[in-house]
């Protein structure tokens, strides 16, 4: 049996994420966002931009940001800032990579956290408590959307049904609005994602990056498949 594939994430992250996951395996796919990214007024003159994020990336383009020197949580997040211009680097991994990283770099300049109103870790003032002169540019809200009706029938059933959850606000989000039914199997980008889920069964991924994240997926979906 085809399982289906969940996917929670915002556009254009969520296709992006289906569309490799389906590059790999057969898998049935229902994009049902439980977030919409929302720009907000904003500015940045910082000499240096920090993005957490793809979504940051396309805020600083807003913002009529389109180079200097771009400090990146992940590989995806680089080569996003990347094609938008900027000269990126990555920590390949967590906010707390990319917290040491900054922190052995020792930038002397203004630097821009580009993020949204929803963010866990605190990155600039941690920053700041370090020396390091950082600002949060708030740039766009995360706003809860609903599940479609399809995506709530197929969490509540029986059949394979695979929901991977990158934050801990979309697992609260999810949980408010379904019922997770047997059949359907949980990923969590974290313990603390996986804390917001009702459930002893939720498999926590191996580290919390994207690429581990594809990787349990298309795992989770050949498993189920029988493959």
């Amino acid at each position: 049996m085809t399982p289906v594939l969940i996917i929670t994430r915002p556009e254009p992250d969520g296709a992006r994420f289906a569309a490799l996951v389906q590059e790999a395996v057969a898998v049935e796919v229902i994009l049902s966002p439980l977030m919409a990214i929302v720009p907000i007024d904003a500015e940045c003159s910082a000499d240096e931009v920090i993005f957490t994020s793809t979504n940051g990336v396309a805020q600083a383009a807003r913002l009529g940001l389109h180079g200097g020197r771009a400090w990146c949580v992940g590989d995806r997040t680089t080569e996003t800032a990347r094609a938008a211009g900027f000269d990126a680097v990555s920590a390949q991994g967590t906010v707390e990579d990319l917290l040491a990283m900054i922190l052995a770099a020792g930038p002397t300049g203004d630097l821009a956290h580009i993020r949204g109103k929803e963010v866990r870790g605190d990155l600039a003032a941690r920053l700041r408590a370090a020396g390091v002169q950082c600002r949060d540019v708030i740039a766009y809200e995360q706003r809860a959307v609903s599940l479609t009706d399809q995506a709530k029938s197929h969490i509540q059933g029986a059949e394979p049904t695979i929901v991977p959850l990158f934050s801990p606000r979309t697992a609260g989000l999810l949980v408010e609005q379904v019922t997770i039914g047997a059949g359907t199997v949980i990923l969590a980008m974290s313990p603390a994602v996986a804390k917001a889920v009702p459930r002893k069964d939720v498999h926590v991924i191996a580290e919390p990056t994207g690429e581990a994240m594809l990787a349990a997926t298309i795992a989770q979906c050949r498993m189920l498949s029988g493959n």
